[in-house]
């Protein structure tokens, strides 16, 4: 095996090693490899052991001294570091030749949940310990440096060979439900199924599932989850596992079935609302439309996004799509309404007419005025009147309802002039 970043983690083991502090590679770095996958381009995982309550620390100090006295290793430059005392970690944000590289250092320590989806206790350990805490057998395997030693204490390269996800102990799941969406991304990536033992277990969780009161933790981490499995590749294989994992019930309960058309209904809606607001990725904005996709009512659906804590923009574009979707329903607008009729309807507080709702809704399959948002959109939202208020105000128009209403009037006239169906 060989060594991603060697000339990194070499500097590394030079400045650990006069600190006592021990290095292992752990995680994808060694399992992809193991796999025959390109080595990791911009995310490596160690675990530091050594005298102090938390080695990781002791060695991020020293990353950050040599950073300041420019010492870092040619073509090296840090960029961040967060500590993190709880736990004993740290991330490192550094800009290479290659671009960025995530480095993530990890004091070897034990944990242990109160309740399901708490935050975990913790406490210093051993590097076994620590690859017992873990999720996967196939990411419980560590490279030792700097002699390169595979450790392999369970199981993870026969799990690798035979193509299954191994739970390492009884009450994984319990503790981090989380690790079921997990399980769906390494699937979807790695045609993974699950071994039996550990799909029981995850049953069990599911069959007795209720959202933990009090497990703030368990919403982030299950919105980084999700849009980490939309931000894959084969996220669309990952949607399919999602469903047939029984995934969908860790946000609704009795959630079985996703619509027919979701996925190209998710694709289309992240590509093209990533445009139309940049601030939001892709994969956000197909967790955003997932939760919309739940059958559940607007309020309930509302709830889900604040259990995972999405962003409060999201939150608040949930509301906006169910009083478009109202508003659609209660007023059944005419065909024969003018561009400008659609246009002063839409833009009226209340009926949700904000461009990311607009889009979600006329995505949807069967939409009977997709045709009419559709425009709005893309062309009667953006039109100007030809006459702006500066020139008004110098006709004499004086600042107020007048001079709004006179600016309305205008840009309709545009609207209906330009944009004929």
């Amino acid at each position: 095996m060989s060594l991603p970043y060697p000339v990194w983690i070499e500097w590394l083991v030079a400045i650990a090693t006069p600190l006592q502090l021990q290095l292992s590679l752990v995680g994808g770095a060694v399992r992809d490899q193991l796999l025959g996958q390109a080595l990791p381009l911009k995310d490596l995982d160690l675990v530091v052991e050594g005298p102090a309550s938390w080695p990781a620390l002791v060695l991020a100090e020293a990353i950050v001294a040599a950073a300041a006295a420019s010492q870092l290793p040619l073509g090296y430059q840090l960029l961040q570091c967060t500590p993190y005392s709880n736990y004993g970690t740290a991330r490192l944000q550094l800009q290479t030749n290659g671009g960025l590289l995530f480095c993530d250092l990890s004091s070897a320590r034990s944990e242990n949940y109160g309740f399901p989806g708490d935050h975990p206790s913790v406490e210093s350990a051993n590097l076994q310990i620590d690859l017992q805490r873990r999720d996967f057998s196939i990411n419980a395997l560590a490279m030792r440096l700097p002699n390169l030693e595979l450790l392999d204490l369970f199981g993870g390269r026969k799990d690798l060979a035979a193509k299954q996800l191994q739970l390492l102990h009884s009450g994984s799941i319990r503790d981090d439900p989380t690790r079921l969406i997990r399980a769906v991304r390494y699937g979807a990536r790695f045609d993974l199924q699950w071994a039996p033992a550990s799909w029981e277990q995850a049953s069990v969780m599911l069959n007795s599932w209720p959202w933990p009161p009090g497990a703030p933790a368990l919403g982030a981490r299950l919105r980084m989850e999700l849009e980490l499995l939309f931000a894959e590749t084969n996220w669309r294989g990952a949607l399919l596992l999602l469903e047939q994992w029984r995934g969908l019930e860790l946000l609704q309960r009795g959630w079985q079935r996703l619509p027919r058309g979701s996925a190209r209904f998710l694709s289309r809606f992240g590509r093209w609302g990533a445009d139309l607001e940049p601030a939001f990725s892709a994969a956000e904005l197909r967790l955003f439309a997932l939760i919309d996709l739940a059958p559940s009512a607007a309020v309930d659906k509302q709830a889900i996004a604040e259990r995972l804590q999405i962003p409060q923009r999201l939150w608040e574009l949930l509301g906006q799509v169910a009083e478009l979707r109202h508003w659609l329903q209660r007023e059944r607008p005419s065909n024969s309404w003018r561009p400008s009729q659609w246009t002063a309807a839409l833009e009226q507080p209340g009926n949700g007419g904000q461009p990311l709702a607009v889009l979600l809704v006329l995505l949807q399959p069967g939409e009977p005025a997709r045709y009419y948002l559709l425009r709005w959109l893309l062309r009667w939202r953006l039109q100007r009147p030809a006459i702006g208020g500066k020139e008004l105000l110098a006709l004499g128009y004086q600042p107020g309802p007048e001079l709004g209403k006179r600016l309305w009037q205008e840009r309709a006239k545009e609207i209906d002039k330009n944009n004929k169906k």
